[in-house]
């Protein structure tokens, strides 16, 4: 009841509070027992409950049981009712959790501590799973298919996996103007892009994307290009989209839109040329990602800059940091993400406006609107609203792939790869079984409680 009382709280700024809206009501009948009442029916009734975004529950005696305690310490020293605890936390390094002991299921966990280290770089810690044996296991391992391929068969100590699941790598455009400040920001909701507003500059951009070469160069077997945002599940990938490669074609369409090469070898059109910032996280593959299509951009007369930010910045959500992905102060920036559910509606929240623009990452909500790219559709919007309330999942499913073509059609994203939902290395020693994942783990620990090693390897 706190949980929700906390995120309903507009003050606090909570990411969650679009997907916690449904809930009309929530009483406590006993100590153990809360009964939960819906403004609407809904198939996705359970999102507010479950998963790593929506799924944690706040402990109302840490905010001295007052809805409006920000309480900004419990970021980083959670409370929560898992197998582990959190020992030590240091920001943007590494974390050392510690058994609880009060944990629900007897004889679990296994290990009596575990150190998640950040940070770094992905092919170094693969290696210190698969050849030094240093580490047991790593994930989220963005590395270029044959180096994957040549630790895997080097290594001694660990082996790699690729879990196939609905994660995107993806282009996402700025509908605002990034170089622009109204009201002390840029990226202001009501100042439209100079030129990423208008469909045929997207398109062009779109078509000038060598998915192909990316996906078989970077990404490897099992992860092929997409035309789609809603990929890699059946029950929702569009069948009426299709993705092309065409510079030419590309080309017309920006001579088409009035947009005239200059002596710089840069598009121009009424005094603005057609220069771009293209931001991504510091990733050897998004290094490579970015310089295949900044050649094709550059190729067409779209002057492209490349930015790449450390991780640990560029995910933040600190409301200060003008470098994330919320605050989105470039013309474009790249990044994966994957929905967590068959009914993905905290996904699509990426796009979905809301009434008064309230789910906008803006000043005024301390940037945590979950839609950073100032994307405005009312027909998308209706779709969404419309998916909440859905209670028959064959409906669900249409609207899932209405909502996917309307994003397509109208480029406000540009999809690259269908990736792995995690590919990882895992040590020998790890009884293999039990690292299980599905197309929606967005946490691939999420059941570290059944961990242990395996019969033959060290206690």
């Amino acid at each position: 009841v706190f949980t929700w009382q906390w995120i309903m709280n507009p003050d606090n700024a909570s990411v969650s509070i679009e997907q916690w809206e449904p809930v009309e009501s929530l009483e406590a009948v006993d100590d153990l027992t809360v009964v939960a009442t819906f403004s609407e029916p809904s198939a996705a009734w359970f999102l507010p409950f479950t998963g790593n975004e929506n799924g944690p529950i706040y402990p109302s005696h840490v905010f001295g049981d007052d809805p409006s305690n920000r309480n900004e310490d419990f970021v980083t020293n959670p409370i929560g009712t898992g197998p582990f605890v959190i020992e030590e936390f240091r920001v943007n390094d590494q974390v050392t959790y510690v058994a609880n002991e009060n944990y629900r299921e007897p004889n679990k966990p296994f290990f009596s501590r575990v150190l998640l280290k950040g940070g770094g770089e992905a092919a170094a810690a693969a290696r210190a799973v698969c050849q030094t044996g240093e580490y047991h296991y790593a994930s989220n391992l963005q590395v270029e298919p044959e180096i994957l391929q040549q630790i895997d068969e080097d290594g001694d100590f660990g082996t790699i996996t690729v879990a196939r699941g609905a994660s995107v790598e993806r282009l996402n455009l700025n509908f605002s103007d990034p170089n622009t400040e109204v009201d002390g920001q840029r990226s202001e909701i009501n100042t439209p892009h100079p030129f990423l507003a208008d469909l045929t500059v997207r398109q062009a951009l779109n078509v000038a994307c060598d998915r192909q070469t990316i996906a078989d160069e970077f990404y490897g077997e099992g992860q092929p290009p997409t035309a789609n945002i809603l990929a890699g599940v059946e029950v929702f990938e569009s069948p009426n989209t299709s993705w092309e490669f065409n510079l030419e074609k590309a080309a017309e369409l920006l001579d088409d839109a009035g947009w005239v090469m200059n002596d710089d070898g840069v598009r121009e059109k009424g005094g603005v040329e057609m220069r771009i910032r293209y931001a991504t996280s510091v990733n050897a593959v998004r290094q490579k990602t970015q310089a295949v299509i900044k050649q094709s951009f550059d190729s067409i007369g779209v002057g492209t800059q490349l930015e790449q930010i450390d991780a640990g910045i560029y995910f933040d959500s600190t409301e200060g940091n003008e470098q994330n992905i919320s605050h989105n102060y470039w013309d474009i920036n790249m990044y994966t993400d994957n929905p967590t559910s068959p009914v993905p509606s905290s996904y699509l929240l990426a796009w979905y406006a809301g009434e008064d623009r309230s789910n906008v990452a803006q000043r005024s909500n301390a940037w945590q609107g979950q839609n950073y790219v100032r994307y405005v559709n009312d027909e998308f919007d209706a779709r969404f609203e419309e998916l909440l309330v859905e209670t028959d999942m064959d409906r669900a499913s249409e609207l899932l792939i209405e909502m996917n073509d309307i994003l397509i059609n109208d480029v406000a994203v540009i999809p690259l790869v269908n990736r792995s939902v995690s590919t990882y290395a895992h040590s020998h020693e790890l009884r293999a079984e039990n690292l299980v994942l599905g197309p929606f783990h967005d946490v691939t620990y999420w059941n570290i409680a059944n961990w242990n090693f395996a019969d033959d390897a060290r206690s």
